[in-house]
């Protein structure tokens, strides 16, 4: 029952990014998709506001935000619906959706509503750039966090990349967060996340991708949890077209609880049959223990492919 035994065919989203240059200094940038053949009559899919935000520029190198943003956190999760602009079919989900491999709780919300600074600056020989948010947060209840926040406590967020090489960019992350627990009388729970990144690549295409995150979650009601991912891939370009890939990505939900861990080993290949247009072929097997949430003690392995564009 894991997986999908059906062979199905998935209309994953169509993505169509706006950028408005309203002045020389501000910018109105939003996202829109449609996911799984979108057909709100029908109770089909899902049509979303990925970010919709102002950003103002105070100086050449430094900006404002307001409005619905992605979280800035890792690697993928502001280009994940940036699908060519990734080797993979998906991003990792022990590092990305953690909740989808055995937590119960997201290392970070994909998504956030609130004020941001950010900028980029070139010192000496190298590049440095950062971001920081304060948003409402994630919500435990089925709440709209982007209209108005759930209780009284705000979320802090932010990365930190730093590129020393031309080949190699270095990063680190973090998330803040407390929610309302709805099922245990409005109880708090915090959640606490960091990260750590790296990317190296060489002049004749061979790439390295880490990223490692860990965090706690802390119930004023109940036992608290620590946990730690990271996922790690290998890659190489042929004739600027051909990119085999490897990854491999671990989750253990909670480190006091022993055989709830997860692992996905991936094997595949990116192929650019266009100019940016891409087919992605791989191997997926997962494997997970028995005390594992999610997928109780199965090992399965699905075959994956995707056809990418962008425009």
């Amino acid at each position: 029952d894991n997986g999908d035994p059906n062979g199905s065919f998935d209309l994953d989203l169509i993505d169509i990014v706006i950028n408005i240059q309203a002045t020389d200094r501000l910018r109105i940038a939003t996202d829109f998709t449609w996911e799984h053949g979108a057909a709100t009559e029908e109770d089909q899919g899902n049509v979303a506001v990925e970010y919709a935000f102002a950003e103002y520029s105070l100086t050449h190198n430094s900006k404002v935000r307001a409005g619905k943003m992605f979280t800035a956190f890792g690697i993928y999760n502001e280009v994940h619906t940036a699908k060519p602009a990734t080797l993979t079919v998906k991003e990792p989900l022990s590092t990305n959706k953690n909740n989808k491999l055995g937590s119960d709780i997201r290392f970070y919300p994909r998504w956030q509503t609130g004020i941001a600074s950010t900028g980029s600056y070139q010192m000496d020989n190298y590049d440095w750039d950062y971001i920081v948010q304060l948003s409402n947060g994630d919500s435990a209840e089925k709440s709209n966090q982007f209209e108005e926040d759930h209780n009284v406590h705000k979320a802090v967020n932010g990365r930190f990349r730093l590129r020393p090489l031309d080949s190699l960019q270095l990063g680190f992350s973090f998330y803040i967060d407390t929610m309302e627990d709805p099922d245990t009388d409005k109880s708090l729970i915090d959640v606490n996340s960091y990260g750590v990144q790296a990317e190296w690549e060489n002049i004749n295409g061979t790439g390295v991708e880490f990223e490692y995150v860990t965090g706690d979650v802390d119930y004023s009601i109940g036992d608290d949890l620590s946990r730690d991912a990271y996922s790690l891939m290998v890659s190489h370009n042929f004739a600027d077209r051909y990119t085999p890939y490897i990854r491999y990505e671990y989750l253990d939900p909670n480190d006091d609880i022993d055989d709830d861990e997860a692992t996905v080993g991936i094997l595949g290949i990116n192929i650019m049959v266009d100019e940016n247009m891409f087919v992605k072929l791989e191997l997926d097997h997962f494997s997970t223990e028995d005390f594992n949430e999610e997928y109780h003690g199965s090992s399965f392995t699905e075959f994956k492919a995707s056809l990418s564009i962008g425009f």
